[in-house]
């Protein structure tokens, strides 16, 4: 109960929109809470060492902490990686404390229900300025497009007639309202992302989406027509046709030369990197050294570059791995389980992990808890399998 209390805290933000709470620091209370209940609860302490997800990001923390030293920017990068440290806190956390189908379903639903608060207020209350919504000092419209497209389809697990209708409306308006919001952050990389996902279980069968192709794309058509009575700024969508006319694409400051910055970065520090959060240092140190004119810090604008630059190249092998092994899992769990309910959390996590991976190629977002949170369910998903498996031979 501390952990979800303290992880709804930290992924879905209610701080943000309950103002009274933020001078109270709840997150800080409930992981100090959470933490002194675990130590209590030995019992319940699981291996790792068998896990290859869980091993994989504890190299990856390790080489994060290993590259501080010799960090473009040590004491920053240090600060930093004291921060992510709540990240990684989840991460174990996560592994240890969830331990059943039940816990997994009940916490996923959690996060689907911060999301959509979230959302909501965020509609209500947002800015919606240069016709792009924006919620928060949390997140930008990117972010906030990145932040809901990563719960988003797994509402359809609970849309079945298996689950109350409270719980079943409920997902029902998240999947709207999320989906709504996404549109109206004028994200090109949330609608890219959001297409695809769209795409995917249009064309796919699915426990959780009992429905024909032709009944999915009628829904699809009353989606698309319902969606041009909203203010959304359609216009920055249109861009994505001739991407050679817009300046992020052919600036000197645009993506394509920012990647090419990263990708240099990363192979001129193959094996630390340039140390975490430290890439708008190493954009701005390679444009005074090559004389440019825009001597502009940057972000990367992509994930991978992003752990390259910052990682080194053994860093981005780990990313890389980590999430191909989470999107092999969550096809493995909807194919080999048994359980109706841990084949539909794989066959969603799998979807909703092609669309937050998609949408990561354009937003700084290697370090996100949202990333996190895929891999360690992944682990959990890959362990219960495992058990399961054991089992039946024990049977048979």
């Amino acid at each position: 109960m501390a952990f979800s209390a303290w992880s709804f805290v930290f992924l879905c933000r209610p701080q943000d929109y309950i103002l009274f709470l933020n001078p109270l620091r709840p997150g800080v209370i409930l992981i100090l809470i959470t933490l002194v209940l675990y130590v209590l609860n030995k019992s319940s302490f699981k291996e790792i060492a068998y896990n290859r997800q869980v091993k994989l990001y504890q190299y990856l923390v390790i080489l994060i902490v290993i590259g501080v030293p010799f960090s473009y920017y040590p004491r920053f990068s240090l600060y930093e990686f004291f921060l992510y440290c709540n990240v990684v806190l989840f991460f174990f956390l996560f592994y240890q404390i969830v331990n059943s189908i039940s816990d997994l379903r009940n916490i996923i639903f959690l996060y689907c229900m911060g999301a959509s608060i979230y959302a909501l207020f965020a509609l209500k209350t947002g800015n919606f300025d240069n016709e792009r919504l924006s919620f928060s000092d949390a997140f930008d419209p990117n972010d906030l497009a990145f932040y809901l497209l990563s719960f988003l389809t797994f509402n359809f697990i609970f849309i079945s007639k298996t689950n109350s209708k409270f719980i079943r409306i409920s997902s029902v308006v998240s999947l709207i309202v999320t989906a709504l919001v996404i549109l109206k952050t004028g994200s090109r990389g949330g609608l890219i992302a959001l297409l695809s996902v769209i795409t995917v279980l249009l064309f796919t069968k699915s426990q959780s989406i009992k429905l024909s192709f032709m009944s999915k794309a009628a829904l699809c058509i009353v989606a698309f027509v319902s969606v041009q009575y909203t203010t959304i700024n359609t216009v920055r969508f249109k861009t994505l046709l001739v991407p050679e006319s817009d300046y992020n694409y052919t600036d000197e400051t645009g993506r394509k030369a920012i990647w090419k910055t990263g990708i240099k970065l990363m192979l001129s520090h193959p094996l630390v990197g340039i140390g975490m959060n430290a890439f708008p240092e190493g954009i701005g140190r390679e444009r005074k050294k090559e004389g440019a004119v825009s001597l502009k810090w940057q972000t990367a604008h992509n994930s991978l570059v992003q752990i390259g630059a910052e990682t080194g190249v053994f860093g981005l092998i780990l990313f890389c791995a980590m999430s191909f092994n989470a999107f092999k899992i969550f096809g493995q769990i909807a194919k080999k389980t048994r359980f109706e309910e841990l084949a539909k959390i794989g066959e969603m996590a799998r979807v909703g992990f092609l669309g937050h991976f998609i949408i990561a190629l354009f937003l700084s977002q290697a370090y996100s808890v949202y990333w996190a949170f895929y891999i360690v369910l992944s682990a959990v998903l890959k362990q219960l399998l495992d058990k399961e498996t054991e089992v039946a031979e024990i049977i048979t």
